[in-house]
């Protein structure tokens, strides 16, 4: 391993390059750059693990921000360091997954794809009342997945993590939700939330047709 000192203003990368070694931050900040896109790094973040071990083209230029210490590591080095640093190399496996959904927004509560899920499951929503998912929705997972083109595979995925914000539940192959009440509030802040992106000019408006369907249903 060897460990090199870099001054502000500094690139070690640029977008394109192969460079094949892996950079350890010891000390200091980077700021990774693509475009508009751009984000830093600093003490114990590491980059070009694309040139290091698959030997492809850097995909952000990588300048030093303040005065940085980087450790520089080959392949065989970089492998022996994650072997050794199981946190590392956790962390690797998140950054590079993360790289190959690029175009798949994480879930969240208030995401679309957490949003359409409750969408497809309020029709079928009896009781009004109840802050926990205890009810049985009156829809099996094979037409919800149907409705919303969603292998059931991939549906019973989406309700395993969705569980965790409270809404829904998945036991024993049976859709449980909470109360009508509380679906229908996350609609409201989801729609305050849209508001307020029309307002800065973003996408995303496109629940406010379905809401107005929604409301208009008389068993809702």
């Amino acid at each position: 391993m060897t460990e090199k000192e870099f001054l502000p203003g500094e690139t070690v990368v640029v977008r394109g390059d192969i460079v094949s070694h892996l950079f350890l931050i010891k000390r200091g900040r980077v700021r990774l750059e693509c475009g508009d896109e751009s984000f830093f790094l600093s003490e114990n973040d590491f980059f070009g693990e694309e040139g290091c071990f698959f030997g492809k083209h850097a995909a952000f230029t990588a300048t030093v921000c303040e005065e940085t210490l980087l450790e520089l590591m080959d392949s065989s080095e970089a492998e022996k360091f994650f072997s050794e640093n199981g946190d590392k190399a956790f962390s690797l496996f998140i950054k590079n997954s993360a790289r190959a959904n690029d175009r798949t927004e994480p879930l969240a509560l208030l995401s679309p794809l957490h949003i359409r899920l409750i969408a497809g499951l309020l029709p079928y929503v009896v009781e009004k009342d109840g802050e926990n998912p205890e009810y049985e929705a009156g829809i099996d997972a094979g037409t919800l997945a149907e409705q919303l083109e969603l292998t059931e595979e991939k549906l019973a995925d989406l309700l395993r993590f969705s569980g965790i914000f409270g809404y829904v539940s998945f036991d024993g192959g049976k859709i449980m939700t909470c109360g009508k009440e509380k679906l229908l509030s996350l609609f409201k802040e989801y729609n305050r939330e849209r508001i307020f992106a029309g307002v800065k000019g973003e996408n995303g408006l496109g629940m406010f047709s379905f809401l107005s369907v929604v409301n208009a249903k008389d068993n809702i």
